[in-house]
């Protein structure tokens, strides 16, 4: 259990060290290197503008760039009658080029990288078997199933990934209430996951689903105004790649944030 956390604890570190390299080269990348530091142009401010610099009268201006997400998570498929709670809540975070086509265009691309953590919060039970007779000691798929032992107070099932986003950007011209619309594909990496149950006072917790399908991959779409998104994902992936398995596609609904 512990060499479990150590692990855990040493990949976080790992992913919040990409995650500032990342966004030390969108700063980098996404200003002009041949302007010097002056105070006049500067252009202060959050949410909207990040950068140090007033943008040129050639340079488009860019939006969107650092976005967070809160969502309702839940699987679809053939998931037995297992029923999600209406608190299983995941988050998301990315960082991302913003590339419009041209200073006046409607249209760009957003691509970048990203963290996902989805959570969920159900009443069923993970079950790992084996497909050999007799049964092997290391089994080799994950069936879903309703629980039926004693209550458990705390029942959720987590996955943490990578992502790569792709977004076609669209939004209005007008500097205030800019409608967007963001279609996009997002190709993911599940690099860890658990399932957690409490039982009166015993905690327990276990690692690494036997068939996990790791490379991950769906669509996403978000509509708002300004800086506030309804957000949307449905991984068109299956979350085991075993046959023998339960079918279950990830699914997302809730707020997504650009920041700057």
């Amino acid at each position: 259990m512990e060499l479990g956390k150590i692990f855990i604890n040493f990949k976080m570190k790992i992913i919040f060290t990409l995650l500032a390299l990342f966004i030390f080269q969108i700063v980098i990348g996404q200003n002009s290197a041949d302007r010097p530091f002056n105070l006049l142009n500067r252009k202060p401010g959050v949410m909207r503008h990040y950068s140090l610099f007033a943008p040129t009268e050639t340079s488009a201006e860019k939006f969107d760039r650092l976005n967070t997400h809160i969502f309702f998570n839940n699987w679809l498929g053939n998931t037995q009658g297992v029923a999600t709670k209406f608190y299983a809540i995941g988050h998301g975070l990315n960082l991302s080029f913003d590339i419009p086509f041209s200073k006046n265009s409607i249209f760009g691309i957003g691509i970048g990288l990203g963290y996902t953590h989805y959570n969920i919060r159900h009443d069923g039970n993970l079950i790992f078997e084996s497909a050999a007779v007799p049964q092997k000691p290391t089994p080799d798929y994950t069936l879903l199933k309703p629980y039926t032992g004693q209550k458990r107070w705390i029942n959720r099932t987590v996955f943490n990934q990578i992502d790569v986003p792709f977004e076609l950007r669209i939004r209005s011209r007008k500097e205030r209430h800019k409608v967007k619309l963001y279609p996009g594909f997002k190709v993911g990496y599940i690099f860890d996951n658990y399932q957690k149950w409490r039982v009166n006072d015993l905690k327990y917790k276990s690692f690494n689903f036997p068939d996990v399908q790791h490379l991950q991959y769906g669509a996403t779409l978000r509509l708002g105004m300004d800086n506030i998104f309804l957000f949307g994902e449905y991984n068109l992936s299956y979350l085991f790649e075993n046959k023998n398995s339960t079918q279950l596609n990830m699914f997302s609904v809730g707020i997504s944030i650009g920041w700057f």
